[in-house]
Parts: C-alpha cells; structure tokens; sequence
C-alpha cells in the first residue's frame, strides 16, 4: 500500500474512531467511477455488532471526518458504503511521485528468497511444462525482487537420478568399446563430447522404453545410478559431457524466453552432503527401516488422509529425489542465507513436497523460521482438453512450440501490415518472435498458476484481446505518440485535464504489484496491465493528442501517456515480457 492510500485509510480510520467505532477499516478503489475516486464498505460488518443499519454508521463517520487536505467531497450511500472524491492536488502529487519513484522496490520484505524453477532433467528435451515452470518461475522471482526481496533463482537440474543411469548403462550397450566404461583406464577423458545434445535427447526414450520392458536392463540402469553416485570415474567423465551439451542448451531455449538463474545448480550439488545428512538424521532417530528402505515418518494427527513416509534411501542403496531436495534445503538455507525458499512445480508434486517440507521441519535439519512455499501450477492442454502434444499425439517439445508460435505471430504481423515496406525483413523477424514470445508468456501468466488452460495460438497470437501482442502494441502506439511530439520531456501536467480513471488505475500499480507478491500470482498484474491499456486505448481514441491546440490540455496529455508506457513497460518487466519501439 502506498504512502497516499495509507494516508486516506489513516483519515477514514479517525473518522470512525471519532463516531465511536474502533474497527478494522479497508479503503479500496470506488468501483464506479461517477461515485468516488475511493471507497469504504467498513460500516457493513458492523451493524449486528452496534445494532445500527450500515447506512446510519456511514452517515455517523462522514459526519466526524476531520479537517484534512486530501479528500474534496465525502458521502454516505446505501447500503452503507461510504465513497469519496479526493483533491486533484492532493492527486497531482501522488501522481507525479509514483511516477518518480516507479523503480524503487516496494520494502514490504527484505528477505534472503531463492525461488527454484525450471527443473529440467539432464537428457530430455525441454517440453511445455518447462515452459510454466519457466515463465512462472521468472515473473515470481521479479515480483519478489521488487518487494524487496534479495532473490536467487536456481534452474535446479534433475541430473542425478535413474534416467542418467538409463542413459550411461544405454550407452555402454552400444559403445563398449569407449574408455569411460575401461574400469582399468586411469589416464584423462576426452575433453569434447561424443555426443550432441540432440544424439542423447533420442538415446534416452530408447533407454528407457528398454529398462521398464526388461528387468534386467532395469536392473543394470539402477546399478549405473548407484555408480555414477558413488563416484565411478568413467561415468562421472560422460555424466559432465551430458551436463555440458544439456545445459547450453537449456541456457538457449530459456533465454529466448527471457528467462535467466542466478544459480545453475541441481541435484548432483548435494552429493557430498547426502551421506553426511542421512547419518545425522539416522543418528537423531528420525529415521526407520521398511521394506529394506530407509523412511521418515512425516503423518501428523491433523492430516484428513494418509501420508506416506519420506523416503530416504533406497533398498539398494541410492538416494531418491526427496534426499536430494532435502539437502538443497539444508545447504540453501547454509550457504545462500536463504530465509525464504520457493518452488514453482507442476501442482501434481504437492505430495512430495509436502513430504520433503515435514521431513526438513520433523528432523530439524533447518530452523523453525525458514519458510517453505510450494507454488504449483496446472497444465498447459489443447484444445480437446488435455496436454498440448504435437499433432501426431507426442509429448509437445518447447523447441518445438516456440517454432509453431513464432511461424503463426508472423502470420499475425503480416495481416496486421501487409507489404509495410518502412520494415526490413531483418526488423519483420525481430517483430515477429518478439510478439510470438509476449503471446506464449501472456497466455501462460495471464492464468492463475494453479489452474489448467487451453493454449490456443491463433486467439494468443491475436492483436485483440487479452494478450501479449495487444499490450506490445498499446505500448508501441504510446510511444509514436511522445515522437511524433518532438519533446523529450514531459514534466506539465494538469490533473483536471486527465481522465481520472485511468490516473488513479497508474495509481493503484503497487497495490497490485504488492498483492501479486502475497498471492505468489502473476496474473494479477496481467489482469491490471490489459486494464490499464484498454483504459489508455479509450482515452488515445477519444483525444487527438498531437493536433491538440490547447497547450495546457496537450502536456498535460503527453505526460499521462508517457507515465502509461512507463507503467505498462514496468508491468511488461515484472512478467519478464520484452517490449518493442515500434510494430
């Protein structure tokens, strides 16, 4: 809440005070705007309670505001709503300091918070579930940042577990003869792979479709696991050529995407620390045998269902992906200070990080004050309804999808201007993927994270709508306004010759960005920015600011659309959403 809304809650507030209510009181925008700037429904939970209709307790505290400066007409109206207009000086200063100070963090939390997104696993292309942890992930880590959090994104590869296993014991099967599998060879590896990343990426489904059909090939995976765990030099040689060609390419899609980790760690960082975790917590006695495995017991009396246990170690002697998680924990929280730590994953994990979160708690591993989040998300489907997958019905690779995207945005900006020869056809390509990816990323954030979606391409890529290339070009048209003006500075204003609307929605900006923040939610400000650019788009249709010969009502109209295309772009960034100078 800015200094300003707080200021005029801090008034209501008296005023109640002074009627002789000493309650709990909320001011929020006047949802019509013929009514009032602001609003306050406070007086309708109080009428049981002073056995008062709610409209007689507005009238009581209009009636006992105090003298202020701020507010230019107060008013009670039925059923109890109390709505007022405030001063356009008071106005004109709020709205020239917002604008101002638009950069600066919000300082409503100053922790240490790692956000862990992406997760992509070692040997498997990225696909579109990358993509919502991904463009989730990255708009949660912003939002936090500009609350104030200190933020650390971490990608956190799975690149320790049973598929690298499959892919090692896969290729031994076909190059036996390679010296990573010479238990004997004590001299220096290859420094350059053997493999590309696309040759692995077609190993692995070959791998595993040949483990889960055949025991024994299962067997001799799990063996290779418990190997390359260990320590094997030879599989720890070809496991760093496997990071190595994966991550570059992940580093490649993501930041098409937009999309960047302060960390690019995973589960293979905790290596050294897993041994020494499970001693101790077999030591404290939080750990027990079951069926051969080593669990922790995380049920508690309050749970409506059965919780399984925690599972520790295998029978057979490997660590599981809750091991590893658990030591993230425990070496975040050492290393990195963390205070805070969330995780943006598929919502069909709640279980396990359930688990993992009691687990780190039960064993005191880590102190009662780390706070631990899980922010999962839904899936991204076709349209019959389920996961979005290729046409021939496979696993839909992100590679693959931003292509589609991309190929149907051109399609999109060529309508949009036909033979528009002042673009180059280098310019066209920039435009193009850059409204292709505002289209993936919108569609994907303008969703509630949790919820599934149907992603359609030709309804996101459209210039109408709720989309991604419809605020591109809100912007872009914004911006051939402030040129065409030949000014490079906007500083006179005056707020009568605004549309008030949309002055207080640039106003209510951190309000929304502060509750993204609480609700973990980027939608929320998806919803504010197609808002804000339908209001600026009402207002550009309605005033011809260029040509405009009252000089008072042209500044003033420059400067509110210049303070827009610094929102929006300010929004557009939160989302990780890159904007263009022209389309």
């Amino acid at each position: 809440m800015n200094k300003f809304l707080q200021d005029l809650t801090t008034l209501i507030k008296t005023a109640f005070l002074n009627a002789g209510f000493d309650e709990e009181v909320v001011v929020s925008d006047c949802a019509i705007a013929e009514l009032g700037d602001f609003q306050c429904q406070s007086a309708l939970a109080l009428a049981k309670k002073y056995r008062m209709s709610p409209l007689m307790i507005a009238q009581k505290v209009v009636e006992n505001l105090p003298e202020n400066k701020l507010i230019k007409s107060i008013s009670a109206v039925n059923p109890g709503y109390i709505n007022f207009f405030v001063t356009d000086e008071a106005l004109s200063q709020e709205f020239k300091a917002e604008l101002e100070n638009l950069g600066k963090p919000l300082g409503v939390d100053n922790r240490v918070t790692v956000v862990d997104y992406g997760g992509p696993n070692v040997a498997k292309p990225l696909h579109v579930g990358h993509l919502r942890s991904g463009t989730i992930g990255e708009a949660i880590k912003r939002i936090c940042a500009y609350a104030g959090n200190k933020t650390i994104g971490d990608v956190h590869f799975g690149d320790w577990g049973l598929p690298l296993g499959m892919v090692i014991s896969e290729l031994e099967a076909q190059h036996p003869d390679w010296v990573y599998f010479d238990k004997n060879f004590e001299g220096e590896y290859p420094k350059t792979p053997p493999f590309t990343v696309k040759d692995i990426e077609l190993l692995y489904p070959t791998a595993s479709k040949k483990a889960k059909e055949d025991e024994i090939l299962m067997k001799i995976a799990q063996t290779a696991t418990v190997e390359l765990q260990e320590g094997r030099r030879g599989y720890r040689a070809l496991w760093e050529h496997i990071m190595a060609v994966s991550k570059a390419d992940v580093r490649n899609l993501y930041g098409i995407l937009n999309i960047d980790f302060e960390l690019w760690l995973g589960e293979s960082d905790t290596q050294e620390d897993c041994p020494k975790l499970i001693e101790q917590i077999v030591n404290d006695g939080f750990a027990q045998k079951s069926q051969g495995a080593l669990v922790i017991e995380v049920e508690e009396e309050t749970d409506n269902k059965p919780l399984p246990p925690m599972m520790l170690q295998k029978t057979d002697g490997g660590i599981t992906y809750a091991t590893t998680d658990l030591a993230t924990i425990v070496q975040r929280e050492k290393e990195l200070g963390a205070e805070r730590i969330i995780y943006i994953v598929d919502k069909r994990q709640d279980l396990h990080f359930t688990q993992v979160f009691r687990a780190a708690k039960k064993t005191g591993v880590v102190s009662k004050d780390l706070q631990l989040d899980f922010a999962g998300f839904g899936t991204m489907n076709g349209k019959d309804g389920k996961p979005y997958k290729t046409r021939d019905g496979g696993v839909m690779q992100l590679r693959v999808l931003i292509e589609e995207v991309v190929q149907k945005a051109q399609e999109k900006v060529e309508e949009a201007k036909g033979q528009n020869t002042d673009y180059s056809l280098e310019e066209k390509k920039e435009i193009s993927t850059a409204v292709a990816i505002s289209a993936l990323k919108f569609a994907d954030l303008s969703i509630y994270r949790m919820k599934d979606y149907i992603f359609d391409p030709d309804k996101f890529c459209s210039f109408e709508g709720k989309t991604g290339p419809y605020l591109l070009y809100t912007i872009t048209r914004a911006k051939s306004i402030l040129k065409k003006s030949g000014q490079n500075s906007f500083e006179n204003f005056e707020i009568s010759h605004m549309p008030r609307q949309l002055v207080l929605t640039l106003l209510a900006f951190k309000a929304e960005a502060e509750k993204a923040y609480q609700e973990l939610a980027p939608s929320v400000l998806c919803d504010y920015v197609y808002k804000l650019a339908n209001l600026f788009n009402t207002f550009y249709n309605s005033c011809n600011i260029i040509s405009e010969e009252d000089q008072a009502k042209k500044s003033s109209w420059l400067y509110l659309t210049n303070a827009v295309v610094k929102f929006m772009e300010k929004v557009l960034d939160l989302l990780a959403i890159k904007t263009l100078e022209k389309m």
